[in-house]
């Protein structure tokens, strides 16, 4: 097939949508089709060295990047918030002028766009008239008004956020018509799936937006020997959304008797704000944080740690789940949006959001429990480690190209007329 990728971020030395954006492209490619990807300027470096790199592998010969550059005065005003935004809309419209050139010329049998992976930011490739996926794509969630002790800056990351989408959803005719016109929408969690249909999407699937490079976990689960101490491990940026006070809250509140240490990796806008949450929650003497760091020592950390805990109050499906997960980790997190939908009740201990207090003695109970009951946390990391073992990115290809010969568009790799059977009914498959 020919295949047009509609990938912003696409960075292959990203984790996250961009490295998401690329893995598309490329395996994409290496079953054997033809991808045509636009993405943006800034990720040609990283790109140009990762194809030159891999440039005796048949994908490589297969991957055709189309840099499309915003004007000036556009790409001036992205350093401002509502720039973000003007400057995706006009990249939007800009690939689809590239893109109608290019379909007489190529002759496109799918198009798939992958990022921005916003639901509500919509695609204008719609418009080419040829099948079409949109996502996996999120961002109908939104963070329990009750935990905003929890997030700083309330209004700016939550309230302001959510004004935006409830304008953008009720007013952005092409996105209506985006939905309206997509053979199969894939969303990444119940929240965004129901936005979808509810603006008319008529075939939509739950899908997760992570995976996992084939050789990204080992070839055997990592040993665990239990220890007298707890090893939790929290991995994250540090964004008011990601909420650390609401893990640290929990932790104030664990038995005396167990014993724990919490380690903290990331970096992030709130930075400053740690040694005072520290304080705060007089977790001080228990906590290591390690700021950012390089990937390989995130892999190290998690290999030497005993439970995965992120309580995220908004996420479609943190990332940091699936790397937890494929090292083996069992998770303490929510009983909310993606982490709800997507991880193994088998691999995870997932507390009710409810209220504030309930939420976080909850979390401080499962820490209690996972302590005394050290044979449960191998179980549970032996459900996480085959749970991610089987979302590598070979197999979500296949799993859409399934998909879309489920709809009737592709039949034997090759596309099929959409037929009004096309777009009936909707489905929701957990994936």
């Amino acid at each position: 097939m020919n295949i047009l990728l509609s990938a912003f971020a696409c960075n292959p030395e990203q984790g996250g949508e961009g490295g998401n954006a690329f893995h598309w492209a490329w395996e994409y490619a290496s079953t054997g089709q033809n991808v045509w990807c636009f993405t943006d300027p800034e990720n040609q470096p990283a790109i140009a060295t990762y194809l030159a790199r891999h440039a005796t592998e048949p994908a490589a010969q297969r991957l055709h990047f189309h840099y499309l550059a915003v004007p000036a005065l556009v790409q001036f005003l992205y350093r401002w918030q509502f720039g973000v935004y003007l400057h995706y809309m006009v990249w939007q419209f800009l690939a689809w002028r590239r893109a109608r050139p290019l379909q007489q010329q190529v002759g496109f049998d799918l198009v798939h766009h992958v990022s921005y992976s916003s639901l509500k930011m919509g695609s204008w490739l719609w418009r080419l008239g040829r099948p079409t996926v949109y996502g996996p794509v999120g961002g109908a969630q939104k963070a329990p008004i009750a935990f905003r002790q929890y997030v700083p800056d309330w209004f700016r990351t939550e309230t302001l956020r959510s004004a935006f989408t409830w304008v953008l959803t009720h007013f952005d005719f092409n996105l209506r018509q985006n939905l309206r016109n997509t053979t199969l929408v894939l969303a990444s969690n119940d929240e965004s799936a129901d936005l979808a249909r509810h603006l008319g999407a008529k075939q939509v699937q739950l899908f997760l937006d992570t995976g996992l490079p084939e050789k990204f976990h080992g070839a055997e689960l990592p040993v665990r020997t239990p220890g007298p101490v707890l090893r939790l491990l929290w991995v994250g940026r540090l964004y008011p959304n990601k909420a650390l006070p609401l893990v640290l809250d929990a932790l104030q509140q664990v038995d005396p008797q167990v014993r724990w240490h919490l380690t903290v990796l990331g970096d992030g806008p709130l930075r400053d704000r740690v040694p005072g949450w520290l304080a705060q929650y007089q977790v001080a003497d228990r906590v290591t944080w390690r700021g950012g760091v390089p990937w390989l020592e995130v892999r190290e950390m998690m290999e030497t740690h005993d439970v995965f805990m992120f309580a995220s109050l908004r996420d479609s499906f943190a990332s940091q789940f699936m790397e937890a997960m494929a090292t083996g980790l069992p998770i303490i997190t929510l009983n909310h949006q993606g982490a709800r939908t997507f991880i193994p009740a088998a691999a995870a201990i997932k507390v009710p959001v409810e209220s504030p207090a309930a939420t976080s003695a909850g979390l401080a109970r499962a820490v209690e429990h996972l302590y005394h009951h050290p044979a449960e946390r191998l179980r549970m990391g032996e459900a996480s480690y085959a749970f991610a073992c089987a979302q590598t990115w070979p197999a979500r290809v296949q799993r859409l190209l399934a998909l879309l010969a489920d709809t009737g568009v592709v039949a034997g790799g090759q596309p099929t007329a959409p037929t009004r059977a096309d777009h009936v009914a909707t489905q929701l498959v957990t994936g």
